[in-house]
């Protein structure tokens, strides 16, 4: 199967899926560019199809959204996902059903970002995203 091209700039591979309407996409510049108008979850009750392509954007508009380099340091690295595989802390709080229900939510929400920012508040949330920093900042 070929590489599918990203569905907002057309220029590069789609490495990425969005989370509502599955439409590929190659960064979070396109993600949020993506976002910018509503989609909806794909319609498995008729046969798959492609998705569709959304309008060309001008120029001015892709550089509103900020550059691949802001995006480059917010990126895990390989080495900060092995940190994550090797933490106690995060295996045990992510067993909980509940945080997991929550995790879940997220994936789920059009916009995630504002469904972690309300999620924060909660104890249990905010000890799971502080395990999350805490292990990535661990030193080897």
């Amino acid at each position: 199967m070929g590489e599918e091209t990203c569905t907002v700039c057309s220029e590069a591979v789609s490495k990425y899926k969005c989370p509502t309407c599955r439409a590929g996409y190659c960064s979070v510049k396109c993600f949020k560019l993506h976002k910018l108008e509503p989609c909806a979850p794909p319609d498995h009750s008729t046969p798959a199809a492609a998705p569709s392509k959304g309008r060309v954007l001008k120029q001015s508009e892709r550089d509103r959204i900020g550059d691949d380099d802001e995006e480059e340091k917010y990126r895990l690295t390989p080495g900060d996902l092995q940190k994550l595989d090797e933490s106690t802390k995060v295996k045990q709080l992510l067993m909980n059903p509940n945080t997991r229900a929550l995790l879940e939510a997220v994936r789920k929400d059009p916009n995630p970002v504002e469904a972690i920012r309300a999620l924060r508040q909660r104890p249990d949330f905010e000890e799971l995203a502080q395990a999350l920093i805490g292990a990535t900042a661990m030193t080897s």
